[in-house]
């Protein structure tokens, strides 16, 4: 079962070209391929017929995108350093308390 967003990628059509062919607003398709609404039965049975499939072979759930590697934060602290905009009890700390003197060199 493939997902209607990869249906539509795969013939190379936009989000409104499908729509155009569907019958239906341009957002109703970024809808159903962000998981947020199901289309209705009629709207179904046109996907299938413009697709050429049986509407059951149409995957109504989005597709997710597979990380390659699992998410990590951008910085990375050393044990010890402080947090910034925090004290050492991790309670936070208004702006110019507790961290270097503010101005130049």
């Amino acid at each position: 079962m493939k997902t209607i967003r990869a249906l539509r990628q795969a013939r190379g059509w936009t989000q409104f070209e499908l729509a155009l062919k569907v019958g239906v607003q341009p957002q109703a398709v970024y809808f159903w391929e962000s998981g947020r609404r199901t289309p209705k039965v009629q709207q179904l049975r046109n996907l299938g017929l413009i697709f050429g499939l049986c509407s059951d072979e149409i995957d109504l759930k989005p597709a997710r995108e597979v990380l390659a590697e699992p998410h990590r934060p951008h910085a990375t602290r050393y044990p010890g350093e402080p947090v910034p905009g925090r004290d050492s009890t991790g309670r936070v700390t208004a702006r110019g308390e507790g961290g270097p003197p503010a101005g130049g060199s």
